[in-house]
């Protein structure tokens, strides 16, 4: 190699070596400032950022193995009629046809299973399994609108990724050290270690409130009224429901916010 030729290469073998330490540099500030957002008490702020650095396909991980819980904790008892799995899987199939390819994408592996269970609940797990108790399908029995209210209501949960988000808030220093040391299995595996839990984390306000707004515009897309959905929030203060759906915000004040929402034009 002549000196000429040798002083073309070497300026570009160190010009790609700074773009290495300049990417090093940058994902090592944003590690710092998760650490100084989580110290200073700014979980949330953390919990935004690492969940952005997650993959879905650590969604579907988590909802699998929340979801293979689920049904070991259910599986004993009396089997759900097949009118009432009939049901649920009409309704659930009907809301997907809905979803726009990038919300569609969130469910990486969306699978419905219909529990027997009194209580009049359902909800759903990272990456799209989605659970309906018959206790809901008895109270929704003559009303279809509410059961579809209740399972896009659901749904949004899953596409928004709440569960990962009350999953990585509920471990955010460690997750956030994991960041720094670039250790992504580890977070994966601290997800995936809380995932049978993850029904007893409960979702925040913002939370309910945005799966509500995502549940108001799903319903509208597919052609159906929110106002199922409204009722069902409106019976919660009269009948006796689990913690998870009578948690906060207020029924009350969700079924009117429903409502507003339905006046709003679509964006």
């Amino acid at each position: 190699m002549t000196e000429q030729e040798a002083g073309k290469v070497a300026p570009q073998g160190f010009h790609q070596s700074g773009k290495r330490t300049v990417a090093e540099v940058l994902v090592f500030l944003l590690a710092i400032a998760l650490l100084i957002l989580a110290a200073r008490g700014c979980a949330g702020c953390a919990t935004t950022a690492l969940v952005s650095q997650i993959p879905s396909s650590v969604d579907a991980t988590i909802g699998k193995v929340g979801g293979e819980a689920m049904r070991a904790q259910h599986g004993v008892g009396q089997t759900p009629s097949a009118e009432d799995q009939a049901r649920a899987a009409r309704v659930f199939e009907e809301l997907r046809t809905h979803l726009t390819s990038e919300e569609a994408a969130r469910l990486v592996s969306p699978r419905l299973t219909v529990l027997s269970d009194k209580q009049a609940n359902a909800f759903a797990l990272p990456g799209g399994e989605v659970f309906v108790l018959t206790g809901l399908l008895d109270r929704t029995k003559d009303d279809d609108d509410a059961l579809r209210g209740v399972m896009a209501h659901e749904l949004g949960h899953a596409v928004r990724r709440h569960g990962v988000r009350s999953l990585v808030r509920n471990s955010v220093y460690g997750l956030v050290l994991a960041y720094v040391l670039g250790d992504m299995g580890g977070i994966t595996a601290t997800l995936v270690a809380g995932a049978s839990h993850l029904d007893e984390l409960g979702f925040s306000r913002d939370m309910e409130e945005d799966a509500d707004a995502f549940a108001v515009d799903l319903l509208q897309r597919a052609g159906h009224t929110p106002e199922g959905l409204a009722r069902f929030m409106e019976s919660l203060e009269s009948a006796p429901v689990p913690q998870i759906l009578s948690t906060h915000p207020d029924s009350a004040d969700r079924a009117r916010e429903i409502r507003a929402r339905m006046q709003k034009p679509a964006p």
